[in-house]
């Protein structure tokens, strides 16, 4: 048997350990979107279809995730902290703070909660003292940038009990942000090797996730 380093032991040997555990979770990643982003017959008999929430929430989960090592805890991780990862790792200004904090409440809370989001979104926190109203459009492509909120004028009338008036929509394109989150991940694995801080902050979080 081939034992690996610890995160106990040498700093470079902890590095390396950092490396192959989060090439490890990307792989679990990208088998995950390997498989929601198949087409499969859509039920209702018109062409195909993809298990969309399903991917958007595996995106938002390993974002959470990576954000969690790098900030060294488990707990208390929300759209701040994760918008903290995305202004150093993902593109920018694709993903910025308005960004995260919009897909973190509007779609990763609810698929979170209730495993899909439904309905429109309203945003009290906008900045601009005007409540923006949101529905969404979530696809398989690898369009750029990956996440981002479009002003658009409009009314739910198919699924609602009466209609819902929107005024942007978040459009998600599913391809591009796994690999936005996938070169993400990769960066800060780097990044251990030459950041002694980074590196404690894994090793903290790998106390929490394995305590002795």
């Amino acid at each position: 048997m081939i034992s690996r380093p610890t995160h106990r032991g040498h700093t470079g040997a902890t590095a390396q350990f950092a490396a192959d555990f989060i090439a490890g979770r990307l792989r679990g990643f990208e088998k995950d979107m390997g498989i929601c982003l198949t087409p499969v017959p859509s039920p209702t008999g018109s062409g195909t279809t993809h298990a969309f929430f399903p991917a958007l929430a595996t995106c938002c989960s390993t974002l959470e995730y990576l954000t969690s090592l790098f900030h060294g805890r488990l707990n208390g991780i929300g759209w701040q902290q994760v918008a903290a990862f995305s202004l150093r790792y993902l593109p920018q200004p694709d993903y910025d703070r308005q960004t995260i904090r919009v897909l973190f409440n509007a779609l990763r809370n609810p698929i979170a909660h209730r495993g899909i989001a439904t309905g429109v979104w309203v945003d009290r926190a906008h900045g601009d003292n005007k409540q923006r109203r949101l529905t969404w459009k979530v696809s398989v492509g690898a369009k750029r940038p990956a996440c981002q909120v479009i002003a658009e004028d409009g009314e739910l009338t198919r699924d609602p009990p009466w209609p819902s008036r929107y005024t942007h929509r978040i459009h998600i394109h599913l391809r591009g942000l796994s690999i936005d989150i996938r070169d993400a991940a990769n960066q800060y694995s780097s990044d251990l090797h030459t950041d002694p801080q980074l590196l404690a902050n894994f090793n903290a979080s790998m106390r929490q996730l394995y305590p002795t």
